[in-house]
C-alpha cells in the first residue's frame, strides 16, 4: 500500500451528507493501482453471481470461468449440492477444468490429478517417492457457494456474512413480483471501454441520464414516480409504466412494464431488472481500469408461440437499444476521467442517492484494507 493510493482513498469522505459532498477522485477509475486493490478487497469478499443454477442441473454439472483474474468452477456433487472451488489445480496452477460439462470427476489436463466432486484429491499419477505428501492440502482450494433466485453465487471470503442475510427485503419484494415463475431465455454480453464503477455509477443515478439518453425507455415509463431506496448493501429504484401512448416507441408500455420496473443493484456489481413478465441481469466484470464486461441475462415467464416469441423479441430488441446508449455514455466518461481538466464531480443530492450509496460501501472496503497494509 503506497501512500499515494492511500491518500487517494482518503479523498471522499463517506461522512460527509450528499448535499455537500464531492465523488470520489478520478484516480479510483484510471489507476491500475486502485484496480489491484479492488481484486483484493472488494471482488475477493463479495458474492458474485457465477453461474446459474440451470447449468448445474445434475450431479457432475460443472461450469467454470475466470472472475478478476481468479479462475472459479461451480459444481453439483454427487450428494446433490452445488459446490465451488478456485478452478487451479495445486500441483502447477493449471485450471483443473475449463468451459462447461458433465464429469464423474475433476481431471487437470496437464497431468492427470484427479480431484472429487467434493473437492478431494482422488489420485496424483506417478508421485512415487515424493516426501511428506498430505493430500487434504493438495485438495481444491473450497469458495463459498450460495443459491439465491436463478443464481449460484460464489464468494472468497470464507468469514463473509451469508447472502440470505444481506438481501431479506430485496428478496421478499422479488418473490412479490412472482420472480420464481421465470425462465431463463438467452444471454448478450458486451466488451466496455470504460472501469466498471462507470457502468455502476449510470446505473445508480436515480434516472437522471434516462430522460437525456434513453428516448425509447424514457417514453415506457413514469418518470415523475421515480424513486431510490437505500438498504445495506443493495438499493432499489422503481418507476411505473407510462399511461399514455408516445409517439417515440410503437408498442404498449404497460405490456412490457407491467405494473412497475424495479431496478435492483447489489453490492458491488450485480443488477437486476424486473418488470411485467419480464427480468434481466446485468453482471458487470472488471477487466483492468479501463475496461470491463456486461453480461445480460434475460428470463421470461412465457417463450413458447408466436406471441410470447414476438414480445420476447421486441423486449430483448429495445434493451439492446438501451445498452447501446448506455456504452456510448460510459465509454465518453471515461474518457473525460481521464482528462487533466477533471478531479471530482458533485452530486444531484435528489437523484443520486444510489451513487453516493455506492461510493460509501466501496470507500469502507478500500480503507479497511488499506489500514491492514499500512
Amino acid at each position: 500500500m503506497t501512500h499515494v493510493l492511500r491518500e487517494e482513498i482518503l479523498r471522499f469522505d463517506p461522512s460527509i451528507p450528499i448535499e455537500a459532498a464531492w465523488t470520489p477522485p478520478s484516480s479510483w477509475y484510471t489507476s491500475p493501482d486502485v484496480y489491484q486493490l479492488e481484486r483484493r478487497a472488494v471482488f475477493a469478499r463479495t458474492w458474485q453471481p457465477l453461474a446459474r443454477v440451470d447449468q448445474v442441473v445434475a450431479p457432475g454439472d460443472f461450469v467454470s470461468g475466470c472472475f478478476a483474474a481468479e479462475p472459479w468452477v461451480v459444481l453439483r456433487d454427487r450428494e446433490n449440492e452445488v459446490r465451488a472451488f478456485y478452478n487451479v489445480c495445486l500441483h502447477k496452477g493449471r485450471e483443473v477444468v475449463q468451459g462447461a460439462g458433465r464429469a464423474e470427476e475433476l481431471v487437470c489436463g496437464y497431468h492427470a490429478w484427479r480431484y472429487r466432486l467434493d473437492g478431494r484429491l482422488k489420485s496424483a499419477p506417478r508421485i512415487a517417492g515424493i516426501r511428506d505428501f498430505d493430500r487434504n492440502e493438495m485438495s481444491l482450494v473450497p469458495m463459498r457457494a450460495e443459491v439465491w433466485g436463478p443464481w449460484v453465487f460464489v464468494n472468497g471470503d470464507p468469514d463473509a456474512r451469508p447472502l440470505k442475510s444481506l438481501v431479506g427485503e430485496l428478496d421478499a419484494r422479488l418473490d412479490a413480483t412472482g420472480w420464481s415463475n421465470l425462465q431463463f431465455f438467452t444471454r448478450k454480453s458486451w466488451t466496455i471501454e470504460c472501469n466498471w464503477k462507470v457502468y455502476v455509477d449510470n446505473y445508480l443515478d436515480g434516472g437522471y441520464h434516462i430522460p437525456h439518453m434513453h428516448p425509447t425507455l424514457d417514453a415506457q415509463l413514469d418518470m415523475k414516480s421515480y424513486r431510490t431506496q437505500l438498504f445495506g448493501e443493495f438499493s432499489i429504484q422503481g418507476a411505473g409504466a407510462a399511461s399514455e401512448r408516445d409517439a417515440r416507441i410503437d408498442y404498449d408500455a404497460e405490456r412490457r412494464i407491467g405494473p412497475g420496473a424495479l431496478y435492483a443493484w447489489l453490492y458491488p456489481n450485480f443488477t437486476l431488472n424486473r418488470y411485467g413478465p419480464c427480468m434481466d441481469s446485468n453482471y458487470i466484470l472488471p477487466l483492468g481500469p479501463n475496461r470491463c464486461t456486461v453480461v445480460y441475462d434475460f428470463f421470461f415467464e412465457e417463450s413458447k408461440g408466436d406471441e410470447a416469441r414476438r414480445f420476447i423479441e421486441e423486449s430483448i430488441a429495445q434493451s439492446d437499444v438501451t445498452q447501446g446508449e448506455d456504452i456510448a455514455i460510459c465509454e465518453s466518461v471515461q474518457v473525460g476521467l481521464g482528462s487533466r481538466a477533471y478531479d471530482r464531480g458533485r452530486y444531484a443530492p435528489q437523484v443520486e442517492t444510489g451513487e453516493h450509496h455506492f461510493h460509501r460501501l466501496l470507500h469502507r472496503d478500500l480503507l479497511a484494507a488499506s489500514q491492514q497494509q499500512a
